[in-house]
């Protein structure tokens, strides 16, 4: 049984590590076949029959079929691999079934990787890690001892202690295999992308959908400036700009791709150079510093300066760009971008439109209706993460009614006001500010720093950026949406946030060293020594050298430890074998343990009390000796012990 629990420990962990990503049904069942494997052979249930087994594999073909309409992704895939690991549990009972179910585990745990390769999920998996060795320690051969209870933690760490140990010696090759093994700059295959549920911006806004991204902390993406960042009030990453109104919800607009020179821009101040290592979130936005004038390769800007990639973001993505922080473009718009961009729906928000329709009738100009907007929102309008819900008419509800919201309110409202006056303008998406860490040098920009603000396009001028947000809530711009909102929020979140923003520079190096570390770096990897680039030839002559070092070094400190464990043991041995003799029974040079010990069961020279405990000895040391490289040093302490105390009596 304890055996089995050290077995069922290290599936469980595998099938926990996919828990984030799967449907909490399937999880459920996969734990429940678990929970019962382990009760079934703890109360000595015998083998079940097949019928159950095929009733379990129709029902998980169902899920399956249900929740994904295949089994062909990563989340299909993996759901389909728990289903079996957790039902190869069921059946096994013998040590073959479990040394096949520790490598299917094996397999299903380093599965979870493709979902998530953060620090914290990396050392989640090294703990499973440490089980599936534990398990596979239990069931080598070993002495014949008092059995342990399964249940006692002391018992259990000797083979978590062997394990971290067997994981220590191997970290220097697994670390050479790292940097040596020639890397691709793409990947050799890639599993299809299945719809994630992960957040992020969206090409789409609605009252309340950005929300969600305020209360949310995680991580969006981090970004090292090639030199000093500039001020707060300017970090405005750019994302999907929207265009499209239909009286509810902003969608993005296709606007075709901007030429690569972006000449449509002009600046008043140098431009920006940095790199951005954006988190995972399934979808094909990047985002960049208003406005990008070099972006990465694969990538697609539009003519509304919004940069788009071939394929979705589903892993890590570390990606170079440049900006202009003071920009202009577009200074002649077409007429399909300024119809699109003056376009309001029908018999929606009446009371809006003929707001904007005044200030045209009563206003000398442009700057003189952009400058009223901003002055209403700035007396009588409040910034709140709870605002009230809004109807129909969600625009007039929220300037003529609540008067109370967040940026995706006071973005959309200025924007109805705009057009209502004439004024082409349009909805952007993205974040404002970020943490930025001193220690490591580097901007962090969560989920919670996503932001919405407009864009009016001026004769001459072009597009320019207005923060209706920023009239309502300086705090919001200057500070972030954390600040602006503390009296909304409990004091642990404030502190909470706080210090995982000081901590997250472990992330940052773990994503920088680890993660990000492609072909490109490798070849790169002895330009401090003077080598500017290594061919892959030489890389595969330097991971045999390397690995065939360590492999010398750790088998002469095997050699060493195993001659230094036996010394003592063969010691007790023979003092085993010198009582014997004094009795008239003494070994002959040419026989072992196991020969030596069937020759005094047959001879019978000792009284049968000193007998059987001569016997226990005997095959204790043939476990302690030769079942395994490392014998405990508990055992051998307590069978020298045992041999002190052995007294000697012959048959009378």
């Amino acid at each position: 049984m304890r055996q089995f629990s050290w077995v069922g420990a290290a599936v469980l962990a595998a099938v926990l590590a996919h828990a984030p990503h799967l449907p909490a049904i399937i999880t459920a069942l996969a734990l429940a076949l678990v929970a019962a494997s382990w009760l079934h052979r703890r109360r000595g249930g015998s083998a079940l029959p097949g019928w159950i087994k095929l009733v379990l594999i129709a029902v998980f073909a169902l899920v399956l079929i249900v929740q994904y309409r295949s089994v062909i992704g990563r989340e299909p895939g993996s759901a389909l691999a728990c289903a079996m690991l957790a039902s190869k549990l069921l059946e096994t009972r013998t040590r073959r079934d479990a040394l096949a179910a520790i490598c299917f585990a094996s397999f299903t745990l380093m599965s979870a990787l493709l979902f998530d390769t953060s620090l914290a999920f990396t050392l989640a998996t090294f703990a499973g890690v440490v089980l599936l060795l534990a398990a596979l320690r239990e069931l080598e051969p070993q002495a014949v001892t008092a059995p342990k209870p399964a249940s006692s933690l002391r018992a259990c760490w000797p083979t978590l202690r062997a394990s971290l140990i067997s994981l220590a010696i191997a970290a220097p090759l697994a670390l050479c295999g790292f940097l040596f093994i020639p890397r691709l700059d793409s990947p050799l295959w890639r599993t299809p992308a299945d719809a994630g549920a992960r957040t992020g911006i969206s090409d789409t806004m609605s009252p309340g959908s950005v929300q969600n991204l305020l209360l949310d902390d995680s991580a969006a993406f981090r970004v090292d400036f090639d030199g000093t960042p500039p001020p707060r009030a300017q970090l405005y990453w750019r994302g999907p700009v929207l265009t499209d109104f239909d009286g509810e919800t902003w969608r993005r607009r296709e606007t075709g791709i901007a030429p690569p020179d972006a000449r449509e821009a002009t600046a008043g101040s140098a431009a920006i150079g940095y790199a951005i290592t954006l988190e995972a979130s399934d979808k094909p936005w990047l985002f960049a510093l208003d406005v990008p004038v070099d972006i990465p390769a694969e990538t697609q800007r539009g003519r509304d300066m919004s940069l788009v990639r071939r394929r979705p973001v589903t892993e890590l993505f570390r990606y170079r760009a440049r900006s202009l922080p003071d920009y202009r473009f577009d200074r002649d718009l077409s007429a399909d971008l300024r119809a699109a961009t003056l376009a309001l729906p029908g018999g929606f928000n009446p009371r809006s439109v003929e707001q904007g329709r005044s200030w045209r009738r009563e206003l000398p100009d442009d700057d003189a209706i952009v400058r009223a907007a901003l002055d209403l929102f700035h007396d009588a309008f409040f910034y709140t993460l709870s605002p009230p819900p809004l109807g129909r008419d969600s625009v007039d509800d929220f300037l003529f009614g609540t008067k109370r919201g967040f940026c995706e309110h006071f973005a959309a409202a200025f924007v109805v006001l705009m057009r209502g006056a004439g004024i082409p303008a349009r909805v952007v998406t993205g974040y404002q500010g970020g943490y930025f860490n001193p220690v490591g040098d580097y901007l962090l920009v969560r989920q919670s720093d996503a932001h919405a603000w407009a864009e009016v396009w001026r004769a001459g001028r072009g597009w320019m950026r207005v923060d209706p947000t920023a009239a309502v809530s300086p705090t919001r711009v200057e500070f972030g949406a954390q600040a602006a909102t503390l009296g909304e929020r409990t004091w642990y979140r404030g502190w909470w946030l706080a210090t995982r923003n000081r901590i997250d520079l472990v992330n940052h190096a773990w994503n920088n060293l680890v993660v990000q570390f492609n072909g490109q770096r490798q070849r790169a990897l002895l330009r401090p020594l003077g080598i500017d680039h290594i061919e892959p030839d030489t890389l595969l002559w330097l991971l045999i050298g390397a690995s065939g070092l360590m492999l010398v070094a750790a088998t002469l400190w095997a050699m060493r430890t195993s001659r230094r464990r036996a010394a003592p043991l063969d010691a007790a041995y023979d003092a085993l074998c010198g009582k014997l003799a004094r009795v008239g029974a003494p070994r002959s040079d040419n026989e072992g343990p196991l020969t030596y010990a069937r020759r005094l069961r047959v001879a019978q020279p000792l009284s049968q009390r000193c007998a059987s405990e001569v016997q226990r000895l005997f095959a204790d040391y043939v476990g302690l000796r030769y079942a395994r490289a490392f014998p405990p040093m508990e055992g051998i302490v307590e069978f020298a012990r045992r041999v002190r105390r052995l007294r000697l009596e012959t048959r009378s």
